[in-house]
């Protein structure tokens, strides 16, 4: 019999990451994919599994910020595509000139509210950037659960999702209503259409598994991807 996903979600962070645990039933090995802030609830999560890696979907901070705290303690690999390289730089520069994190279309609104979940502090402690290469199609095994990485572009270069067991872990490659943000640099719709369509070419009950919000089907978005692509966002 093949060995079931499990998946936990632990929702962290100013923006409300989603950070996903994935092990087999029954089995304590298991990746940590996006810890991104709050490592104390992150480790707390897999206090009962053998972390063998953590893996990042992309390198923007709300993704991020607690990978070193969370691989530090777990002394594990971070996973992440090539082509992310330029993404992670590029967040520290743009928030250590502006004093603050780049969170998107909703920046003016959380700083208006409270600029300190999205304040820069230039002493705090930072992934170094240094991670292990995943390839598109990658098979990385999760005790006895095999993962297949997908390398889906557009939100970022290396955006990854994770195909396992009837699910997609999507990033923010796909969520319920449309693709991810392509406004920010290092974006591009077109190239982030293009990993949708493969991605909603999984079976209808594929369940899709965002980096924010709620869960939904690939049934449920697949008749609307045309009128995404034509309303260019």
């Amino acid at each position: 019999m093949a060995a079931e996903a499990v998946l936990r979600r632990v929702v962290v962070g100013v923006l409300d990451t989603n950070c996903w645990v994935l092990h087999a039933r029954g089995d304590r090995r298991a990746l940590v994919v996006d810890p991104g802030d709050e490592a104390g609830r992150v480790l707390a999560a897999v206090a009962d599994l053998d972390v063998v890696a953590v893996l990042l979907t992309h390198a923007h901070f709300d993704h991020v910020l607690a990978v070193p705290d969370v691989t530090g303690t777990l002394g594990v690999p971070v996973l992440a595509h090539p082509a992310e390289a330029p993404v992670w730089p590029h967040e520290v520069e743009a928030a250590r000139r502006a004093g603050h994190w780049d969170a998107g279309t909703a920046t003016a609104d959380l700083l208006a509210r409270d600029p300190a979940p999205l304040a820069f502090s230039a002493s705090a402690a930072r992934w170094d950037g240094a991670y292990t290469p995943v390839a598109d199609g990658e098979a990385l095994v999760v005790g006895p659960l095999e993962v297949t990485a997908l390398h889906t572009p557009g939100h970022t270069p290396g955006g990854l999702t994770l195909s396992v067991d009837g699910h997609l872990l999507t990033g923010d490659t796909l969520f319920p209503g449309g693709p991810g943000l392509t406004g920010p640099p290092l974006s591009n719709f077109p190239t982030i259409i293009g990993s949708v369509r493969r991605l909603l070419t999984w079976p209808g009950p594929t369940r899709i598994h965002p980096g924010h919000g709620p869960d939904t089907t690939v049934a449920a978005e697949r008749p609307h991807l045309e009128t995404w692509t034509a309303r260019g966002w």
